[in-house]
């Protein structure tokens, strides 16, 4: 049946239902003005009348403001906050006495929601933690098989209840018409949700009706009562996703950061237990997959719970206590204390958990069906709800490893399960000064294994999530401690922390950014306590003129990310940076207000800026069968309102890149608009649940070949051409080189920058951490230097900064500086996208410098992208001992000299530009064939079985091409990345200008010499 003709019967079908007269039930005839009925009409909770009288809906106004949003306007704070908190004018708030949440208004679009209506907050009455991203109406995981609202009705019949009801269709499919009703009623810790989507089409559909909960990879983790479940869940592909179906009498997820919170939900209506799949990014929870014949339709219901605490026990109680007024199961109640060398457990209780599983101690795990983990108090008591009249296996957790268990067999009743005794450990208390004044320092502290012994006894993880640490001090994407690492404050006892931390042998490292020195200590942690003192020196390395800045640098208010402000701004001064720029995902943010409680106002300046990041799969390509996002772009400056949708963000789905820089500028104040700097992030980064994360890659660009003049109707024509008449999809002003501390991408993003240097797209090559955490990334590292007479602090120049950023006036390092400058006749030039004549016998002029600790293996020097000639060996200064402070700034220098020109472009017809890169030897890398199958350009294979070689026999099986792997950090300490790999988590040192451009040919311009250059 064509189109037209399919469209015209769904119509057909769709007033057939409606006339039909069957089907008049709440929305399930699809009447105009129909309403939706009351959600979970079994489930009862008592409580005092008065508690009618909390009961609020409303439309959040300009006027209102979250808690803890920093806010510039006037006024109370008025809407619930959270580490995930995103309320903003046209959304719905509904509240009782101990929940309040907020719906995305229509039009409001956040990440996966096309329209509004997603559930986006969902906090503890008073408690402001909300932890969650969205929760959106699926049936399925494919473009068009989310929820898109048309209209809504706000429903107000207090004190009985509130509620908000949506309308549409899902997205793009008029013949299936959706329903949502979001109810909140007095006394009930949560929110009900009923929603109907009918079949008004001429074929049959599988659906899977579900809310979608995004959890983003480093927030809750969603928890779940089944045989060999609990956090463990299957991992999938879109191809494979029907196989990680699972059936759960529950949801949980928990947020292991501050504010704590956690979350549950329950199938409240015709349907008994949930269905759907698991995973730490994003999770489906509601009906079995089902085929819904013409004329029929699916209806959901289920209550959403939250709770004030952050582990699941906390939302699994209220599950099971849901359950028990739904079905009448019974549950009982499980208590216990925790303790310490005889004494209770009084820490932060982070590095401390019970996991509760039905089966015997003689069960394997995968056979067990965990139910519930918990979190100890500070007096290290715990309690926690499981169903009553099973057996259960009881496991302590400390530092990540499972330290004890027992067996409670048939529990039927409340139950004392004793006192549970943590292996020894001892309280680590580190101070860190300045080595000259004796003051504390703000720092980074690592604890890193002497031996294979204390390395195999302290690695652990969260319940198997969040990769492995040694030791394991705390959740990886939390608050410090996190893996195993922690944050020195010096208005604390002057640099002074105390942290729990294994038995074992460690090296304790203090780190304060790559132009400080390291210092060390050897420690045997056991029963006793042990105190640390270090210090550190500040090395005159970085050049005058200059500021160190991350450009790309995430916290709580991205959707994936964890870490509470206090840590991440904590984080900048303990890496000793100069410029941040806020660049969370999607909504914009500014660190202005914690920077000043921190008294670092006179010394950093945060720079307000937005990372859009493409989730809905819409645009198509040449060659490709499933649609695509643009990727990621960071822009600042922008301004910073919490009252408005996304912080003040525009909406960033379904344009191309030029539309998308059209639209921030726009929605950016008029003064700063001419300042605008857009980076291209990641552009060849690995997809991300179907996401391309770099719109070079996600187009499949052939770097074999030249960029056509304009669109040709190829992927390269997609790339140039301008959609809307302003910015071009290639009109970034920068372009990441280096992305991570790992800096495992680096091969492919430097081909890329290469290639449109040579295609003359002159884009600032930039080096950023891109942290969401302190243990994924470390921030600061990799960072640029800039080169500007702006002042970072009150009075910072933005427009200055920017200014020398697009002009190419920085260098990225993760440790070496590079002083670089090339004989013109007007003097010595540095680098910069400013054309240069060099004299006939003009030099390239080369300083290059690192703290101790950074080694120096070559200098490279890079003419059109080819390197023409390695510094190595002797050339270069290595120092003997990286730790030895004496005559510490004579062991800086690792080369001075010069290099004649004419030399280094031996060869080289016409114009040509030069880039100097030094640090570690870079890995050997191949093009083997790249996403369309064949050799593009881009490095994608690594010598990944060490023969010293890349071929087709380093390619991971069941792939085409690929990985590209970092060498495995050294564990000699005869290495000299030894030092280096301890606090530069799985990276290399690596450095690089940007281009001198060359303009041999005297006509006042740069002619780029294309790809026949290489």
């Amino acid at each position: 049946m064509s189109f037209p003709l399919r469209l015209l019967a769904a119509s057909l079908a769709l007033v057939g239902l409606t006339l039909a007269g069957c089907k008049k039930e709440s929305c399930l005839g699809n009447d105009e003005g129909c309403r939706v009925v009351s959600p979970c009409e079994k489930l009862s909770y008592s409580c005092e009348a008065a508690s009618g009288s909390l009961l609020e809906v409303r439309t959040l106004t300009p006027t209102d403001k979250r808690v803890g949003s920093h806010a510039p306007s006037e006024g109370a704070e008025t809407v619930p906050g959270g580490l995930n908190a995103l309320g903003a004018r046209g959304d719905i708030l509904l509240g009782n006495d101990r929940a309040v949440a907020v719906i995305a208004g229509l039009g409001n679009t956040n990440l996966l929601d096309p329209n509004g209506g997603s559930l986006l907050d969902l906090s503890a009455r008073g408690k402001d933690n909300d932890g969650l991203n969205q929760v959106l109406q699926v049936v399925g995981i494919l473009p068009g098989d989310a929820a898109h609202y048309t209209s809504m009705k706000i429903i107000d019949e207090r004190p009985a209840r509130v509620a908000v009801q949506f309308n549409g269709t899902l997205d793009g499919k008029p013949e299936f018409p959706i329903h949502t009703i979001y109810e909140m009623r007095p006394c009930e810790p949560g929110i009900r949700v009923r929603t109907e989507v009918l079949n008004t089409s001429v074929d049959p559909q599988l659906w899977a009706l579900a809310d979608g909960f995004y959890w983003s990879g480093r927030e809750a983790l969603p928890f779940t009562p089944s045989e060999g479940s609990g956090y463990q869940h299957p991992s999938f592909s879109l191809l494979s996703i029907g196989d990680a179906f699972k059936k759960f009498p529950y949801l949980t997820a928990a947020m292991a950061s501050d504010p704590a919170s956690s979350y549950a939900q329950v199938a409240c209506g015709e349907a008994d237990v949930l269905e759907g799949f698991q995973s730490d990014q994003i999770s489906s929870s509601g009906l079995g997959r089902t085929v819904v014949q013409p004329r029929d339709y699916l209806v959901f219901e289920r209550f959403l719970a939250v709770s004030e605490r952050g582990d699941v026990a906390a939302a699994a109680d209220l599950a099971l206590e849901a359950r028990q007024k739904l079905h009448g199961e019974k549950y009982v109640t499980l208590t216990g204390v925790v303790t310490r060398n005889g004494a209770p457990e009084s820490s932060s209780g982070r590095e401390i958990s019970v996991l509760v599983s039905e089966g015997e101690l003689t069960t394997a795990a995968a056979n067990r069906v965990p139910w519930t983990q918990v979190t100890p108090d500070k007096e290290g008591r715990f309690q926690a709800r499981v169903p009553a009249g099973r057996d259960y296996v009881v496991e302590l957790h400390a530092f990540g490893r499972k330290v004890a268990d027992r067996q409670l067999d048939n529990v039927n009743a409340d139950t004392d399960v004793g006192t549970l005794a943590v292996s020894s450990h001892s309280k680590l208390t580190v101070n860190v000064v300045d080595w000259v004044s004796n003051a504390g320092l703000d720092a980074e502290v690592f604890l890193v294994p002497v031996n294979d012994n204390t390395l195999k006894d302290t690695e652990g993880t969260l319940h198997g999530r969040f990769g492995t640490c040694a030791p394991w001090l705390g959740p990886p994407p939390g608050p410090s401690p996190a893996c195993n690492r922690f944050l020195v404050n010096r208005r604390i006892n002057n640099g002074t922390v105390t942290v729990d931390a294994p038995a074992g042998t460690f090296y304790v490292y203090a780190f304060k950014g790559p132009f400080w020195t390291i210092d060390r200590k050897t420690v045997t942690l056991g029963d006793g306590d042990v105190t640390v003192n270090l210090a550190l020196y500040k090395l005159a390395i970085q050049p005058l003129d200059t500021v160190g800045a991350d450009l790309h640098v995430h916290g709580a208010a991205s959707f994936d990310s964890s870490i509470p402000e206090y840590d991440r701004v904590l984080s900048f001064a303990a890496t000793d940076l100069d410029v941040i720029v806020s660049t969370d995902h999607d909504v914009i943010y500014d660190y202005a207000q914690t920077v000043c409680e921190l008294g670092l106002e006179n010394k950093m300046s945060a720079v307000v800026g937005l990372e859009t990041t493409g989730h809905i799969l819409w645009m198509k390509r040449p060659g490709a069968t499933v649609p695509l996002v643009v990727g990621h772009y960071n822009f600042w400056p922008l301004q910073y309102d919490p009252t408005k949708p996304r912080n003040g963000a525009p909406a960033d789905e379904l344009v191309e890149p030029g539309e998308l820089f059209d639209r921030v500028k726009e929605s950016a104040l008029p003064a700063l608009r001419d300042q605008l700097l857009v980076q291209l992030n990641h552009p060849w980064a690995d997809a991300e649940f179907g996401r391309d994360l770099g719109y070079p890659r996600a187009l499949a660009l052939d770097l074999t070949k030249n960029l056509p003049a304009n669109d040709n109707g190829t992927n390269a024509g997609m790339y140039v051409r301008t959609p809307k008449g302003g910015f071009a999809n290639n009109g970034q002003h920068a372009q990441e080189v280096m992305n991570g501390t790992q800096n495992d991408m680096l091969l492919p993003y430097r081909a890329f920058w290469f290639y449109t240097l040579n295609q003359g797209h002159l884009v600032a090559g930039t080096a950023n951490s891109d942290s969401h955490s302190l243990a994924d990334n470390t921030v600061g590292l990799p960072r640029n230097i800039v080169y500007t007479d702006a002042i970072p602090g009150k009075l910072f120049d933005t427009a200055k900064f920017n200014k020398a950023l697009k002009a190419g006036e920085s260098f990225g390092t993760n440790g070496p500086v590079i002083e670089a400058t090339v004989d013109t006749a007007s003097g010595a030039r540095r680098f910069g996208f400013t054309p240069l004549a060099p004299t006939a016998d003009a030099k390239l002029r080369l300083t290059v410098s690192a703290a101790p600790w950074v080694p120096v293996e070559e200098v490279r020097i890079v003419v059109n992208g080819t390197i023409v000639k390695t510094l190595s060996g002797t050339d270069l200064f290595h120092p003997e001992n990286p730790l030895d402070l004496t005559n510490v700034e004579s062991k800086l220098v690792r080369y001075n000299g010069s290099l004649a020109l004419s030399e280094l472009l031996g060869g080289v017809s016409g114009d040509a530009w030069v880039v100097v890169e030094a640090g570690a030897r870079l890995p050997l890398a191949a093009d083997l064939g790249g996403p369309e199958g064949k050799p593009d350009g881009i490095p994608d294979t690594g010598d990944n079985n060490g023969d010293g070689k890349v071929d087709r026999a380093d390619i991971a099986e069941g792939s085409s091409y690929g990985p590209l792997r970092t060498p495995a950090p050294p564990t000699s300490e005869g290495n000299p990345q030894f030092h280096f790999s301890q606090v530069v988590t799985g990276g290399y040192p690596m450095s690089f200008t940007n281009p001198f451009l060359l303009d041999r040919n005297g006509n006042g311009r740069f002619d780029a010499p294309g790809v026949a250059a290489q």
